[in-house]
């Protein structure tokens, strides 16, 4: 709207009244605005005809995802990383360097081996009393534990350097007497320690499991809504089925790569919709928007009956609701204040807690240390791992759930029928009822 007004009021070369302490006139201003964010030329029509594949999109006037005049490149692993105090910083993968380049690679790159999907021969194994030794086996290569190696060697120094100082630093005079804290203060303190631990691991789970439930009914919705249109439809219209099915299965796996940031959108849905739907999705700023916008004219198209159409209105609903959820769960963490006061109170708590140790372990403060460390930092930071639920989530799996059902319907339709036996009832006697 903004664009438009620009374009409609500013003539170029028109000045505005210079005002004091004004230096630009409308010809920048509109430049600046236009600059920013360009319309697309080529979707600046406004037909909308029935074609033979089905209805013709209505190719309204929209956000061209251009800056500058120039395309965007397709979405690339970014890493953010603090600038400065209040402020951050985008870098690309390639630029990551020493141990912001290894947490890449040893807990990003790891994410996507979370994303379980559990049948029988699965929950068998995973019940099984062979779990003790076969994950204490593989506990050295736990994206976890590789993952806690920069602050559990910190603390390990932190030990040694109390370790080293009491053996000789007494001894070679460097120090009057040795390093020691009584053991009260991390008693006391511990319980404090242990809820902040178990709330931030609650929470961050309770985020995941949401997070699963919504995609769950979105996979059930899925369904309803294709056994409603593949049902409901005139027997004429195959092709507005089948553009139903496919933006059906688009919208699944546009909301995916929506709310994932490591995924391309036209790798994801070049194999779902027609090319002409795919460039008209593509240039939506939000795709997943758009394709609720179209199953809405698909519906409308279909010339249903009000009640039949309002049940289909629900379940589009229904996909709203999900894409805000899910938005709503990626862009709201758990308050910053919570997590930076967890964190900061459990390494103080480990970097301290060898001062306290060496009176009673003496050298064994070390592995005693590292020990403690793996264990509360472990459960920590796997609230902070799964508070982000959808990269770890099996979305794909639930996507390929959503592609086959669906189109099982569709395929099936005319097997489906011809098991329904005709009716004894005539339409005179229906009527008469």
């Amino acid at each position: 709207l903004a664009l438009r007004v620009c374009d409609s009021a500013f003539k170029p070369g028109t000045l505005r009244p210079r005002r004091k302490g004004t230096h630009r006139n409308r010809t920048t201003m509109a430049a600046i605005m236009s600059s920013t964010v360009s319309l697309s030329a080529s979707t600046k029509r406004a037909t909308f005809a029935k074609r033979a594949g089905g209805i013709a999109l209505p190719q309204r006037s929209m956000l061209s995802r251009s800056v500058a005049g120039k395309a965007v490149a397709p979405r690339s692993v970014r890493v953010v990383r603090p600038a400065a105090r209040g402020a951050m910083k985008v870098v690309a993968e390639d630029e990551l360097t020493g141990w912001d380049a290894y947490d890449f690679d040893v807990r990003e790159k790891s994410r996507k081996f979370r994303r379980n999907v559990y049948g029988p021969p699965e929950w068998r194994r995973h019940r099984s009393v062979n779990r003790y030794t076969r994950h204490l086996g593989t506990m050295f290569t736990s994206s976890i534990v590789k993952g806690l190696i920069p602050p559990v060697a910190a603390c390990t120094l932190a030990a040694l350097a109390v370790c080293l100082t009491n053996e000789y630093g007494v001894d070679a005079d460097l120090i009057p007497q040795a390093l020691k804290l009584p053991m009260e203060p991390f008693t006391l303190s511990a319980p404090a320690l242990s809820l902040l631990l178990v709330f931030r691991t609650n929470a961050s789970y309770g985020r995941w499991w949401e997070a699963r439930k919504i995609w769950g009914g979105l996979l059930n919705r899925s369904r309803d809504f294709i056994r409603q249109g593949v049902t409901w439809f005139d027997d004429e219209d195959e092709a507005l089925k089948a553009q139903l099915v496919r933006y059906t299965i688009a919208f699944a796996f546009s909301l995916k790569v929506h709310l994932r940031g490591d995924e391309v959108m036209r790798d994801e849905l070049k194999d779902i919709l027609t090319p002409e739907e795919l460039e008209m999705a593509l240039d939506n700023v939000h795709v997943p928007n758009h394709i609720l916008r179209v199953l809405s004219q698909i519906v409308a198209e279909a010339r249903l009956s009000p009640m039949m159409t309002t049940q289909m209105d629900e379940n589009i609903t229904f996909f709203h609701d999900v894409l805000g959820k899910c938005e709503r769960i990626l862009k709201t963490p758990i308050p910053l204040s919570y997590t930076r006061h967890t964190s900061r109170f459990l390494f103080a708590w480990l970097l301290l807690l060898p001062i306290a140790l060496y009176d009673k372990c003496g050298l064994l403060t070390i592995p005693a240390e590292v020990f403690v460390c793996l264990a509360l930092m472990g459960i920590e930071d796997i609230g902070v791992q799964i508070e982000e639920p959808f990269s770890v989530l099996s979305c794909e799996a639930i996507c390929g759930s959503v592609q086959a059902n669906t189109t099982s319907v569709l395929d099936m339709q005319a097997r489906d029928e011809g098991l329904i036996k005709p009716s004894v009832r005539s339409s005179k006697t229906i009527a008469n009822v």
